[in-house]
């Protein structure tokens, strides 16, 4: 028991209440302190389109940016302070829309290589410049394939996988692939051997390959190159490997398939492939994401397949809470992410280790980017639509965030480096650029302060309330003390010796005159009177049929007092139901003041009428007496008024309790000559 009771008095203290919704509060609160503030920076609008890289291996980058001069597009080479390295001219187009430029170094020297992939028409050209090489390579111009064109306008893209010494003269290929939309060509996967201006390609296939990775797969040191497959039914005839649904497609180095392609049926739909290798596990993770309307041809999933493209195992989205696509996100070949509405991580098993909800209500786009330049990666989530930048680091923290609004959902990071600067990425859109820097908050931790803030706050919260409470409480009781006392004192004032005394001598000259009924009528009544004071002693409140039977029981034993001398009335106005609650004797009281102060001095006599009327929320109590009103009466009467006091002290206390008040009312009526003719008392008390 001492143990229950110690239990009980901690449970109901201050500080365990506090507790609770301050645990609470904890886990709706974002982390308040932030190791690093991400600030971004606007290095500039423009038409060009500005990237970082290390174009001759100094350590050192140098500025490339390309745009449309007059009258010809052009790539421009520039140091840190922006001076002019060379330009490049071209005489067709430079569509970023098409393909950007990228970087690589196909001969394996010091210096880098720029290229992009420019259209005349539906032409397609590869172009190269190893700028900063004395007498370096520049291809320029080099045909290609003829791309998708419809209505004077582009509708292919390039995407370049990567580079890889195909036939081993110290020279490497480049592996690419164009996804053309409404044409069937061309929809293949390219490798372009720059010392021999071949081009070698997969065979046709209807299936859209974007994003692809060239990697080596199986260990062979030979690359594999795969991607995102792209299910858009954009055509009705049917080749090979259609795009009404999406295929697990892996290339090898001469770009024949691995295995037979998998196929996934239903569109639109998308399948994002992973290399997943670790310790005990190598093959491919895969994200299927379906919109089509027949979800049951093939839901939304993710899946293991080996090397050799045989199913291991999968899980269906739905058991992630996953309800949006949700590409592949790998860090260090071994970390699986799925981002969409929640932030996942799972582990080869298939299994959820990690989850966060989602910053974003809207779509975002995933980069992997090293942001603060420690060698691993953090990935950075944007949402145009939000206008909001997110880092996260490998456990799905929040480690910075920033307001940003960009023309383009897409975005290319890249590492301005220098003497001085060393610390900064660069983000450029399609015209913007900015440069990213996570700043180190030495203090971070103070905002964690927040939680003890927080604590302390709802713990003297809690306080106030409960004083507010124990005052509440206080005042109630001496409410309810007084209450009690006016009540006691109105049951003596009601038991007034001279009336007391006056009933008891009229039974006694009715038993004299032997006119039993009569003093029995009379006794019973004066009975009935005070069984009804002492039963409702305690109560502050009786339904309003209570108090006319009261006050009528009252009226009756005057009236067999006094005869044909007193007459009294009683009318019960429409919407009155008898069961509303009014206050105990606020009838009676004026009544009884009626009789001894206004009738009994008359020697004519008189009435006293009484009203009750319903007027919306409230009952109008009309006492009215035609007696000889109060200036006289205060002439004649040697009352202390002590009745009418308690009265008004009784409301004023109910008054204090009560939303809407009690009020009363007492006018004098005169005749039409001005002599006093009575007196009128109207009595508000609310029952809505």
């Amino acid at each position: 028991m001492k143990a229950a009771a110690i239990l009980k008095k901690a449970f109901y203290s201050t500080w365990f209440l506090a507790f609770i919704p301050a645990v609470i509060l904890f886990f709706l609160l974002e982390t308040p302190g932030k190791k690093y503030d991400l600030r971004i920076t606007e290095a500039g609008k423009g038409t060009a389109r500005k990237f970082y890289y290390d174009l001759n291996s100094d350590g050192i980058t140098e500025v490339i940016s390309s745009g449309k001069g007059i009258p010809l597009y052009n790539i421009l080479v520039q140091d840190n302070d922006m001076r002019v390295y060379d330009q490049w001219n071209f005489p067709d187009n430079i569509d970023l829309n098409l393909s950007d430029f990228f970087f690589g170094n196909y001969d394996h020297d010091i210096f880098s290589e720029i290229f992009i992939f420019t259209h005349k028409e539906d032409s397609l050209f590869i172009n190269m410049n190893e700028f900063l090489q004395p007498d370096g390579t520049r291809l320029e111009r080099i045909y290609i394939t003829k791309l998708g064109y419809v209505n004077g306008d582009i509708t292919s893209m390039v995407f370049p996988a990567g580079f890889y010494d195909l036939d081993m003269d110290g020279n490497d290929e480049l592996y690419f692939t164009i996804q053309t939309g409404f044409d069937l060509e061309p929809r293949r996967a390219y490798s372009f051997n720059f010392k021999t201006r071949h081009l070698s390609t997969s065979e046709f296939t209807g299936m859209i390959c974007l994003y692809p990775q060239l990697k080596d797969v199986d260990g062979d040191r030979k690359p594999e190159m795969f991607g995102t497959m792209n299910a858009s039914g954009n055509y009705k005839t049917k080749p090979p490997f259609s795009d009404r649904s999406a295929w697990l497609m892996i290339f090898d180095e001469n770009l024949r398939f691995e295995f037979p392609p998998v196929e996934f049926p239903g569109f639109p739909n998308q399948m994002h492939a992973g290399l997943l290798f670790s310790d005990t596990f190598r093959g491919f993770i895969l994200s299927y994401y379906s919109t089509a309307v027949d979800t049951a041809l093939f839901k939304s999933r993710v899946m293991l397949y080996s090397l050799q493209g045989d199913f291991l195992k999968g899980r269906l989205y739905e058991e992630f809470g996953l309800t949006t696509v949700c590409p592949i996100t790998m860090l260090n070949n071994n970390r699986i992410y799925l981002l969409g509405n929640y932030l996942i991580e799972i582990n080869q098993d298939l299994e959820i280790i990690n989850k966060k909800e989602s910053p974003f209500n809207s779509y975002f786009s995933i980069y992997n980017v090293d942001v603060n330049l420690d060698d691993d990666e953090e990935i950075i989530l944007y949402s145009s639509d939000e206008e909001k930048m997110v880092v996260l680091n490998t456990s799905l923290d929040i480690i910075a965030e920033a307001p940003i609004k960009s023309e383009a959902p897409y975005l290319r990071f890249s590492h301005p480096l220098s003497k001085e600067i060393r610390h900064r990425v660069f983000m450029t859109t399609s015209s913007t650029g900015y440069f990213l820097e996570l700043i180190k908050q030495d203090y971070y931790f103070l905002g964690y302060l927040i939680y003890p803030g927080i604590y302390f706050l709802i713990f003297f919260f809690i306080v106030v309330i409960r004083r507010i409470n124990t005052l509440q409480i206080v005042r109630r009781e001496n409410l309810k003390q007084r209450l009690i006392t006016l009540q006691l004192q109105g049951i003596k004032s009601q038991l007034d010796p001279h009336f007391t005394f006056n009933t008891l001598n009229s039974v006694a000259s009715l038993i004299y005159l032997e006119e039993r009924e009569a003093a029995y009528d009379y006794l019973n009544k004066f009975t009935q009177l005070l069984r009804n004071m002492l039963n409702d002693a305690d109560r502050i409140y009786r339904r309003i049929g209570e108090e006319v039977k009261f006050v009528t029981t009252y009226l009756e034993l005057e009236k067999l007092r006094f005869g044909d001398k007193f007459n009294f009335e009683i009318k019960i106005g429409e919407g009155v139901t008898m069961t509303e609650e009014v206050p105990k004797l606020v009838l009676q009281t004026f009544a009884e003041n009626a009789v001894k102060h206004g009738i009994m001095p008359n020697p004519d006599g008189g009435r006293v009428k009484i009203s009750i009327e319903r007027q919306n929320d409230y009952l109008r109590l009309i006492i009215e007496d035609n007696g000889i009103g109060r200036e006289r009466s205060a002439g004649q009467s040697t009352s202390t008024g002590k009745g009418l006091k308690l009265t008004g002290e009784f409301y004023s206390i109910l008054n204090e309790i009560n939303k809407n008040p009690i009020s009363h009312n007492i006018k004098d009526l005169y005749s039409e000559s001005g002599e006093p003719a009575g007196t009128l008392v109207e009595v508000w008390v609310p029952v809505g």
